[in-house]
């Protein structure tokens, strides 16, 4: 079992009150958690996702499903973290180890297996346990600012970003599966849900500003061009919410291991 030692008032999280719950760092311990496997499909960095892993003494993998690597046995997973992808969760026929990852996610959610889905990790989990994935309108980009439901605010992983911004960068979306609790949104956009062990996020609290920029002066750029943004002003929101983004991805992810046993 992961142990989380707050700094400062140990009173329960639910009866923080919201600035209390924001403010209040995890220290995270737990050297019994069976292995993570991090499912990539990009050459991209698990980032700060990697960065708490390693801090919270937490043993874990990384494989790159996109480049061939096989996934493993569900009783070599401790907890599953699926990242994202230039890839859409519906192009199954083009990317066949999607529909593998989809078939794992619900094996693991079936075994009560943590699980958690960024971005395209998040479109697979909806489609996987019977919601949809699918292009959006148009796409969005750049730090945002996310609302949080009132199971939102009690969930004690995504009630850590509460009041800041987050970094978003898609231009697929989904449909929350049935039975699923919606926990955040933006103004266009379902943004965090959770379905019995499982958690998807749309956005990247895992991406170092460095990195963003990368994509957005590369790979990213024709994205940015459809959501009427620029590298160049991509750039500077990007590094005056620098403080919010870096923060809240700590606290969520320190949040989301602390949540896991051994």
């Amino acid at each position: 079992m992961c142990h989380a030692l707050r700094e400062g008032d140990a009173a329960e999280q639910y009866r923080l009150t919201l600035s209390t719950i924001r403010n209040v760092p995890l220290k995270v311990n737990c050297p019994g958690v069976k292995r993570v496997v991090v499912i990539k499909h990009s050459g991209a960095s698990a980032g700060r996702l990697g960065e708490r892993l390693d801090r919270s003494g937490v043993e874990w993998v990384e494989i790159n499903a996109a480049e061939g690597d096989s996934l493993p046995r569900m009783e070599e997973v401790g907890a599953l973290v699926i990242m994202g992808g230039r890839m859409g969760a519906y192009e199954t026929e083009e990317h066949p180890f999607l529909a593998e990852e989809m078939a794992m996610a619900r094996r693991a959610v079936d075994g009560e297996v943590p699980v958690l889905g960024i971005c395209l990790g998040s479109q697979l989990l909806a489609a996987a346990l019977g919601g949809s994935a699918y292009l959006a309108d148009r796409p969005e980009v750049g730090p945002i600012s996310v609302l949080l439901t009132e199971p939102g605010y009690r969930h004690p992983v995504v009630s850590r970003v509460a009041g800041r911004r987050v970094f978003s960068m898609h231009q697929d979306t989904f449909d929350p599966p049935p039975g699923s609790v919606l926990l955040a949104y933006s103004r266009r956009f379902p943004q965090a849900f959770s379905v019995g062990s499982a958690l998807g996020i749309q956005f990247h609290p895992e991406t170092p500003n460095a990195e963003a920029n990368e994509w957005a002066y590369n790979g990213a750029r024709g994205m940015l061009e459809r959501a009427g943004q620029t590298p160049e002003g991509f750039a500077a929101e990007m590094a005056e919410a620098e403080g919010e983004i870096v923060d809240g991805g700590h606290q969520l992810f320190d949040a989301w291991i602390a949540g896991l046993d051994g």
